[in-house]
C-alpha cells in the first residue's frame, strides 16, 4: 500500500501541529502550593473557590470562548484547523482502513471485536435511568478510555480530594478550572455535533461518512452514532484537562509529553473502533485547548482581583470613648 505512508504522515503533521509547543522556561521558587503564576514576577495566591463557581461561570466562559475567535488577531490558527480538517477528510476513509489494518495485525481488533468492548462491573439504576459502571475489556478500549468523561472526572475528584484532605488551595482551584473547562467543552462540541451530523465510521453509509446538517434532534437522541461524530469530544476533553494542569503546575514538565502520548494513542484508538474519522480531530482539539485557556485566563483575573484589593487594604486602628449601662471608659480597635 504505498499511499499509506503519506496518509498516517498527514496524520502526524495535523497532531504535532495542534499540540503547543512549551519552551523549557526556568521555573520560579515559591513559598508554599497556595501560590504559583507563570509569570516569575509575581506570586499570585490560590483561593479556594466557591463550589458552584464551576458551573455559575458558565455563561461568561461561553462568551469569552466565542471572542477567542477573532479572524484578525487568530487567522493562522483558524487557516491552519480548517486546512487540516479539510485535508484529513479527504482522506478520512482510507485512513480509516489503514489503521484498522494495522490495528488488526497487532491484535487489537478482529474482525468480530471493534475494540469497544467493556465489562460491566457495577448496574446501577438512577430512576428508569442506567448507569452502569464499565471498564476496559482489551488494550484497544483502554487506549479509548483515555477520552472518557469517568477518566476526567477521576482527575477532578482526585484533585478536590487532594486539596481538601492537606488544605491545597492549588489543588481545589485547579479541580475548579477543569470542571469548568469540561463543561464549556462539552456545550461547544455537543452543539457543533448537533449542528453538522457526520456518520461515525462503524455506521457510516457512505465514504467518509455523510454529512448531514442540522439533523432532526429526536431523531440525533435516538440514533447518535449516525450524527455525533464530528469533532471529537474525546480529544477536546484530554486537551482541556491537560491545558489546565500544565499551567497550574508549570513545574511538572512531563505533563505535556505525557498527555501527547495519550492523545495519540486514544487518537489510533478511535479509528480502530471506528468511532472517529481523523477528520474529526483538528477541531476537537482546538476547542479543548481554547477552553482551557479561557478558564486559566478567568482565573488568574479573579486572583489578581484579589490581590489587588489586599494591597490597598491598610492596618489601622480607631479609638472611641465607650459608655454602655453605667461603663465608661475607652474602646479601642485595630486592623491589620
Amino acid at each position: 500500500m504505498p499511499r499509506v505512508k503519506p496518509i498516517w504522515l498527514i496524520i502526524l503533521i495535523a497532531m504535532t501541529s495542534m499540540s503547543p509547543a512549551r519552551a523549557a522556561t526556568p521555573v520560579t521558587p515559591v513559598p508554599s502550593s497556595d501560590y504559583w503564576s507563570t509569570d516569575p514576577d509575581i506570586l499570585l495566591p490560590y483561593e479556594s473557590p466557591g463550589m458552584f463557581d464551576w458551573i455559575a461561570a458558565t455563561p461568561g466562559n461561553l462568551l469569552s470562548f466565542g471572542k477567542k475567535i477573532n479572524p484578525k488577531k487568530n487567522y493562522r490558527w483558524i487557516a491552519g484547523i480548517t486546512a487540516s480538517s479539510l485535508l484529513l477528510i479527504k482522506y478520512d476513509q482510507d485512513i480509516v482502513d489503514a489503521s484498522q489494518k494495522i490495528a488488526r495485525r497487532m491484535g487489537l481488533i478482529s474482525d468480530t471485536k471493534t475494540g469497544r468492548e467493556t465489562f460491566t462491573l457495577i448496574d446501577a439504576k438512577l430512576g428508569s435511568y442506567d448507569l452502569p459502571l464499565v471498564v476496559p475489556r482489551n488494550v484497544n478500549s483502554v487506549m479509548y478510555f483515555f477520552g472518557d468523561g469517568l477518566a476526567h472526572l477521576g482527575v477532578v475528584g482526585g484533585l478536590l480530594g487532594y486539596g481538601l484532605y492537606y488544605n491545597d488551595k492549588r489543588a481545589i482551584s485547579t479541580a475548579s478550572q477543569t470542571a469548568e473547562a469540561l463543561v464549556m467543552t462539552g456545550i461547544i462540541v455537543q452543539v457543533i455535533k448537533r449542528t453538522t451530523g457526520r456518520e461515525a465510521p462503524f455506521v457510516a453509509t457512505e465514504k467518509g461518512g455523510k454529512w448531514q446538517w442540522f439533523p432532526n434532534q429526536l431523531e440525533y437522541n435516538r440514533k447518535v452514532p449516525q450524527f455525533d461524530a464530528f469533532p471529537s469530544g474525546h480529544l477536546a476533553t484530554v486537551m482541556a484537562t491537560t491545558t489546565v494542569l500544565a499551567d497550574n503546575y508549570p513545574q511538572h514538565r512531563y505533563i505535556w509529553p505525557l498527555s501527547t502520548g495519550i492523545m495519540t494513542l486514544l487518537s489510533f484508538a478511535m479509528l480502530n473502533n471506528g468511532v472517529h474519522w481523523a477528520g474529526d480531530y483538528p477541531l476537537g482539539l482546538a476547542i479543548g485547548y481554547v477552553a482551557g485557556k479561557v478558564a486559566l485566563e478567568r482565573n488568574r483575573k479573579q486572583r489578581k482581583s484579589l490581590l489587588n484589593n489586599r494591597s490597598q487594604y491598610k492596618p489601622g486602628y480607631w479609638l472611641m470613648p465607650y459608655v454602655n449601662n453605667g461603663v465608661t471608659g475607652l474602646q479601642l480597635k485595630v486592623w491589620f
